[in-house]
């Protein structure tokens, strides 16, 4: 369907129509080097629209954690909103307080990760700011490790004779397992889902990719899309007047597919996962162009493009 096709369901937004942008970080805010240069456009119209709407909210929700996305944050003077971070099971405060989270019940976790150890698969535990791999599938020579840090997350190998401790941490609560990863390659990678979805009630968690080799299994009432309605009411409680209709989202992954069915406007990427293209309103170029600037340019200052 071409944008003018598009425009005949859906008018192409204005301004006045855009209370708040929320935006995935990997795959969409980043370029395929997980780097956002000075001269890409998301970074010049973004900083631009920071200039010119200084009370717009920029909001960022990824899958990542915290921590990981603070260079960025600064990067586009963002430090004075909230932030989603877990697939949306933590949301923070301008101040780095927590505003709202969730997590894997502690039985769920410990049954997930002794099936992800019995059918070999590459498990990983996620808490607020490290990422713990237990398990090392069939072919695992570190290369999913090295995936996550590339994404900018802090990645502890623990040794195998040191998981059962590890394990124990969780089951005492000392460790708190957000949500859960599995990596696999994609050929094969509906196996282990397969048999993960099979084994457990879907109450237990829901599963989503953010990347077509790691499955994540975060909890199954909390995602991007419910952290979005979470954060909506709570600016609205400080004085802000957003309706979800007002807000626009861009995403590439299966992940972003909540916050696409919440936001009243939704862009996918020109590399997004076909279920997120499925999913929204308009699709803008990739990340390594620029989609977020370039989408956003056209609506902010249309008679420059």
């Amino acid at each position: 369907m071409t944008v003018t096709e598009i425009e005949l369901i859906r008018p192409f937004p204005t301004p006045m129509d855009i209370k708040l942008i929320v935006s995935d970080v990997d795959g969409t805010l980043l370029n395929s080097a997980h780097e956002l240069p000075t001269t890409s456009p998301t970074y010049k119209v973004l900083r631009r629209i920071r200039e010119t709407y200084p009370s717009l909210p920029i909001i960022i929700s990824t899958g990542k954690q915290y921590r990981s996305t603070a260079e960025l944050r600064e990067a586009l003077d963002l430090c004075p909103f909230p932030c989603c971070h877990c697939n949306g099971n933590v949301i923070y405060s301008p101040s780095g307080s927590i505003i709202s989270e969730s997590g894997l019940e502690i039985p769920v976790v410990l049954e997930a990760l002794e099936q992800m150890r019995k059918i070999g698969a590459s498990a990983f535990v996620y808490d607020y700011s490290t990422v713990y791999q237990l398990y090392k599938g069939p072919g695992d020579v570190g290369q999913w490790a090295a995936m996550l840090r590339g994404y900018g997350e802090i990645v502890i190998e623990i040794p195998e004779d040191e998981v059962e401790a590890f394990v124990q941490k969780i089951e005492n609560e000392e460790v708190k397992a957000i949500k859960l990863g599995l990596c696999q390659d994609a050929a094969t990678i509906e196996v282990p889902k397969a048999h993960l979805q099979a084994h457990f009630p879907a109450t237990a968690f829901a599963m989503t990719q953010a990347l077509p080799n790691c499955i994540e299994l975060i909890p199954a009432a909390h995602n991007k899309g419910t952290a979005l309605m979470t954060l909506v009411k709570h600016l609205n409680s400080q004085g802000a007047n957003i309706s979800l209709e007002n807000v626009i989202a861009f995403g590439d992954g299966e992940n972003d597919v909540s916050m696409f069915r919440v936001a009243g406007m939704s862009v996918a990427m020109g590399n997004a996962m076909k279920s997120a293209r499925k999913e929204a309103i308009w699709t803008t170029d990739s990340n390594d162009w620029g989609g977020v600037g370039t989408f956003l340019e056209k609506v902010f200052w249309p008679k420059e493009n």
